[in-house]
């Protein structure tokens, strides 16, 4: 039986992420396929380089160190600098280990949107250094954060635009039992892009589909947190997410709210450890 991990974004939402993922690296849990968007994505590769606690400390890193803020903005022009992350903090301690990512046998996939066409393209890395930046900033890329990401000759930007929970992904990867890790507390509605849309028709002319996509996005994501709660009552998904946290911002920087989350997130791994290998590994 194929199984499937699928890692929602949410920017630093996403500690609730990596303290699920270090319980789960920690218990020896193993996924055939593994799907990641935008800050998701991040997550997933330090689950499968088997790093225990790195998305926390990059998380947590001294906000003058950090790779997004208004510090960072002043310094580099960007209020998120993606070539920062993956251009030095990936280096530094702790360093992401690339072999031990490489030689993971799951199959990963990057969520990313084709700035032109507006549709999602499901891309991997080819095993080296420079695809698998190319990969995970494609699929972190926001409007005016970052602006678009460029490989080849096609621009990207953030995954969640255009397949937030990529469940259908997995199902048409042959995956029957799927761990969908979310980072929408209860209740909570999705960031609303479209109301961006004056400014976007401004300086991004070109990316007609993008902005098309970006009209659509809350449905979209709407029906899929509705289809993964349908599958949850069939026995073929399992959700984590959050409960409450009104209050964090995908760009939070209050370390004690992040550390909270994230031992939230390896709460929740641990009380459900054993439904998790029940539901993973039983016929």
């Amino acid at each position: 039986m194929k199984t499937g991990l699928i890692l929602e974004g949410g920017g630093v939402r996403g500690a609730f992420t990596a303290g699920v993922l270090d319980i789960f690296t920690k218990e020896g849990i193993t996924f055939d396929y593994a799907c990641g968007v935008s800050a998701g994505a991040g997550a997933m590769c330090n689950f499968l380089s088997g790093q225990i606690g790195r998305s926390r400390d990059v998380l947590l890193c001294p906000r003058g160190d950090s790779y997004y803020g208004f510090r960072e903005l002043c310094r580099s022009g960007k209020y998120m600098n993606l070539d920062k992350l993956y251009g030095e903090l990936i280096y530094e301690e702790p360093a992401f280990d690339f072999d031990a990512y490489f030689a993971n046998q799951t199959e990963v996939e990057f969520v990313a949107t084709n700035c032109v066409t507006g549709k999602a393209e499901y891309l991997k890395d080819s095993k080296t250094i420079e695809s698998f930046c190319d990969v995970s900033m494609a699929t972190s890329s926001l409007p005016f954060i970052t602006g678009p990401y460029k490989i080849g000759d096609n621009y990207y930007m953030d995954g969640s635009v255009s397949d937030p929970i990529p469940v259908k992904r997995a199902m048409e990867k042959g995956c029957e039992r799927i761990i969908v890790l979310s980072t929408k507390g209860d209740g909570m509605e999705p960031s609303n892009l479209k109301k961006w849309t004056p400014f976007m028709k401004m300086k991004y002319r070109k990316f007609k589909g993008f902005i098309d996509a970006v009209q659509v996005r809350i449905p979209l994501l709407q029906g899929q947190y509705r289809l993964i709660e349908d599958m949850e009552k069939e026995g073929t998904v399992m959700i984590f997410n959050p409960t409450g946290h009104w209050d964090f911002s995908h760009m939070e920087k209050d370390i004690d709210k992040i550390s909270a989350l994230y031992d939230e997130g390896q709460r929740e791994a641990e009380e459900r450890l054993e439904d998790v290998k029940k539901f993973l590994y039983s016929n």
